[in-house]
């Protein structure tokens, strides 16, 4: 909600009555209250209304009394109330006062003067006249030492802001910003399936550089060879590589190191050798063997502790692939033996048919058991791909998304999607949710890059 606070004016006078008359405490001057010196009263305006007053009166060089606080009605909740009780206390702590008094006869304003700002009630005054509450009689007195309050504020804060921060759900835009993931081809679909899959190198780097542009700052390499078969050969994935650095030095290149075509680990680790521009940033590490429609996915554990051994030697992050819950047991075997360590970078992916499915519940037990220091993008495979990667923006999570996964813009298969359509559809969503998007240098330091 946008208001300002302003010192009041001379002219504000009227307005400032017509706030105190819902709350009954307009009567000024009268027998409860002398007349507002201007000079110690703020205003909180949006636009050029004035939709609340606050005041102080100083009464010694270390005593003051506040005076007058009120918001109409309907901006109660706003934070507008709490804007003008902090200014006037950061005024009065200015000018050296030490002890606040403050005079209400309403239960909850009473209870929002402890909780937020440690007053203690210090007795009872009976009232003079009809001002305020009719059916009570007497103001409750509340202190506060002021000094103690700054002193300890800025503690108070961050404890605060800490916990809301470790318990509490917070508005899309006060997440991380939304880390967007292509999978840009796979190691199944073909020209047959949709003329949209990138099959050669300068395909796969034209459709890297056209999603980062739209929004993506991570890709998801599977090379293939002339003949746009997949292959390990680390030639392919040199070019890929160091072709998207020259062109879109900020993209993050993830490469495969996939089980599903060859079981050797000389084959699988071979682009975990490339150095200088053609290094990768990441690469991919199924943490346990599963079943697709298409074939299986071998990964044993001594080979996953082979694979995440030697990126970690290598300087190469694991992206952590997730199918089920067993798979999260197994990076934190390799965390504790520190084989795995720090940020952790993990996809869950669900919808698989000998997998997690591609519900709202799994993927939060798949995100709550991930170990500590750990982030996460959610992929629904096939019809699954959007319903998950919009429930991941909105959980916090991050989004994979490309042909690698679906082929399909629709659940009904009636449209074909290339990977720039649906990552402009990602980040549509994420403008509409109110999510950022992450830039280079952020997607960097939330991976630990």
């Amino acid at each position: 909600m946008n208001f300002k606070i302003e010192k009041a004016r001379p002219q504000d006078r009227p307005a400032i009555i017509k706030v105190l008359e819902p709350w009954n405490m307009h009567r000024i001057p009268s027998p409860e209250a002398e007349e507002i010196d201007l000079s110690c009263f703020f205003v909180a305006k949006m636009g050029e209304n004035i939709v609340g007053v606050a005041g102080y009166k100083i009464l010694s060089d270390h005593e003051a009394t506040t005076r007058l606080l009120a918001v109409y009605p309907e901006f109660q909740g706003s934070g507008i109330g709490k804007a003008l009780q902090d200014i006037r206390l950061e005024t009065m702590y200015k000018l050296g006062i030490k002890n606040v008094i403050t005079y209400s006869d309403r239960p909850e304003i009473i209870i929002w003067y402890k909780k937020h700002y440690g007053y203690q009630e210090t007795g009872k005054l009976k009232k003079l006249s009809s001002h305020g509450l009719d059916n009570v009689d007497s103001w409750t007195i509340l202190e506060m030492d002021l000094d103690n309050y700054f002193k300890n504020k800025t503690q108070k804060e961050y404890r605060v802001k800490t916990y809301i921060q470790d318990n509490d759900p917070v508005p899309l835009s006060q997440y991380d910003p939304l880390i967007i993931n292509v999978c840009l081809t796979g190691m199944i679909y073909s020209k047959m399936s949709s003329p949209y899959v990138p099959i050669s190198t300068d395909e796969i780097i034209e459709d890297a550089i056209k999603v980062y542009d739209a929004g993506a700052r991570m890709v998801h390499i599977h090379a293939r060879d002339e003949d746009g078969m997949p292959t390990h050969n680390a030639k392919y994935y040199e070019k890929i590589i160091s072709t998207i650095r020259k062109e879109r030095p900020g993209l993050i290149c993830c490469v495969t190191t996939s089980g599903r075509n060859w079981s050797s680990f000389e084959s699988r680790s071979e682009v975990l050798e490339l150095t200088g521009d053609a290094k990768p940033d990441m690469a991919s590490l199924t943490l346990g063997s599963l079943n697709f429609l298409s074939g299986s996915s071998v990964n044993s554990i001594d080979m996953i502790e082979r694979l995440a051994i030697k990126m970690k030697e290598k300087n190469i992050k694991p992206e952590l692939e997730v199918f089920d819950q067993g798979m999260i047991n197994l990076a934190k075997y390799l965390e504790r033996h520190n084989i795995i360590s720090e940020k952790k970078y993990f996809n869950l992916l669900l919808g698989n048919l000998n997998t997690a499915p591609a519900t709202i519940g799994n993927l939060s037990i798949l995100s709550e058991a991930l170990p500590k220091d750990s982030i996460w993008a959610a992929a629904g495979l096939g019809v699954f791909q959007l319903p998950m990667n919009t429930a991941a923006i909105i959980a916090g999570g991050h989004a994979r998304v490309g042909i690698e996964d679906s082929i399909y813009y629709d659940h009904k298969k009636n449209r074909l999607a290339s990977n720039l359509d649906l990552v402009k559809r990602i980040v549509r969503l994420a403008g509409e949710l109110q999510r950022p998007l992450a830039d280079a240098k952020e997607t960097r330091m939330m991976l630990g890059l």
